[in-house]
C-alpha cells in the first residue's frame, strides 16, 4: 500500500488460522493499521493479493469484506450513542418483517437477537440500554459483539486495549478466549 511519498506496506506476509489469536507489534508508522484497513476494505490495496479460507479474494470495501466473513473493531469507534445496544449491533442490517404491503424493522426479533448474542460472548447487557450509558470498554465489547453477529470468521481489533484500564483489559482478553473455542 502507497501513500503519496510513504510506501506504507511493502512485502508483508501474514498467515492465520482458525482458532488462532494474532497480535501485531511494531512501532507508531510501522503499518499495523494500514494492513489491517487493507484486509477489510477501508483500504484499497495497491499490489499483492488476500487468499481467504484457500481463494484468492478481492476486498471492495467493509460490506464486502463482512460477506467473506471478515470483521473489524476499530481504534476509532463511532457509535450512535442515543440508540440501543441492539440497534447498534444490526445497524444496517436490521431483521425485517412485513406490515401489509411494506418492510418494517422486526423489533421483538431484533432483541432476542441481540440478547442471544451477548449471552454467546459473555456479555451481560440489556440489549434494550442506549450505548451513552455504557463505559468505553463496554462499548467496545458491544462492537465486538457486532463483528460475531456478522458470522465473522475473521475478527480483526485494531489497538483493542489502547483506552482501556487494567481490568478492562482482563476482560476483554476473556471475550477473545471465549470466541477463539467458539
Amino acid at each position: 500500500k502507497n501513500f503519496p511519498g510513504v510506501k506504507a506496506l511493502d512485502g508483508v506476509s501474514l498467515n492465520v488460522r482458525p482458532g488462532t489469536v494474532h497480535a501485531l507489534m511494531g512501532e507508531n508508522g510501522a503499518g499495523k493499521s494500514t494492513l489491517m484497513k487493507c484486509l477489510f476494505g477501508i483500504y484499497k490495496m495497491d499490489g499483492g493479493e488476500i487468499i481467504f479460507n484457500g481463494e484468492k479474494v478481492d476486498i471492495a470495501n467493509p460490506a464486502n469484506a463482512l460477506t467473506y466473513g471478515i470483521a473489524m473493531v476499530q481504534q476509532e469507534q463511532s457509535p450512535v450513542l442515543d440508540r440501543s445496544i441492539a440497534e447498534n449491533i444490526f445497524l444496517g442490517r436490521f431483521p425485517t418483517k412485513k406490515y401489509g404491503p411494506l418492510q418494517v424493522i422486526d423489533h421483538s426479533k431484533l432483541y432476542e437477537e441481540t440478547d442471544r448474542l451477548l449471552k454467546e460472548v459473555n456479555m451481560n447487557f440489556n440489549s434494550k440500554v442506549k450505548l451513552s450509558s455504557l463505559s468505553v470498554s463496554q462499548m467496545q465489547s458491544v462492537e465486538i459483539a457486532k463483528a460475531v453477529s456478522a458470522n465473522a470468521k475473521l475478527v480483526i481489533m485494531d489497538e483493542p486495549t489502547s483506552s482501556l484500564t487494567e481490568n478492562e483489559v482482563d476482560g476483554l482478553f476473556e471475550i477473545i478466549n471465549k470466541l477463539r473455542s467458539n
